[in-house]
């Protein structure tokens, strides 16, 4: 995607002490501040709800699309700060939906993630993922803004991705 490699150059611009910051750089991952790591074209579509703020965000993708070029990857994780004071970690996979063709790929990446966050240097992102479960979602598809989206909320595809704990792609996200 355009304009990632820019992104690191510029520095965290985030607080060290975010648990956030802290679990991204024990995967081997860049936090920067906010939603910097997300592309430019996307930020206004993800928002948080009243009461919550970012704490930080990375782009995997980026990070592993080197070292794992076949590999269906994950594009963004972000850090958000709960009114309560609690900091979970969500993730956004900006994508088209222009055939029920993409919920395997989805499902690839979704796959692909989950299992990232297996691994000992992803433990601390996988406890602020699962942990303050209220009913959160964690996984987010993000309707690319050329996207058209083809996929029904009553077909199999649907109850597929709802099965797997990632919602219909969405122009807009709002993360909690």
């Amino acid at each position: 995607m355009k304009g990632r490699g820019k992104k690191a150059a510029r520095g965290t611009g985030l607080q060290e002490t975010t648990a956030f910051h802290v679990a991204a750089s024990a995967a081997g991952l860049l936090p920067l501040g906010g939603k910097d790591a997300v592309e430019g074209s996307y930020r206004a579509q993800i928002i948080v709800s009243k009461g919550a703020q970012f704490t930080g965000s990375v782009d995997v993708d980026g990070h592993f699309s080197i070292a794992e070029p076949q590999s269906h990857r994950w594009d963004y994780g972000l850090g958000l700060a709960l009114s309560d004071g609690a900091e979970i970690a969500c993730w956004v996979e900006p994508h088209p939906a222009s055939s029920t063709g993409s919920v395997g790929t989805m499902l690839k990446k979704l796959d692909w993630l989950k299992a990232k966050l297996k691994t000992p240097p992803f433990t601390q992102l996988n406890a602020m993922t699962f942990k303050h479960n209220q009913g959160i979602q964690r996984f987010h598809w993000l309707l690319t803004p050329q996207g058209v989206c083809r996929i029904t909320a009553t077909s199999k595809e649907a109850r597929t991705l709802a099965k797997a704990g990632l919602r219909m792609p969405a122009r807009q996200i709002t993360l909690l």
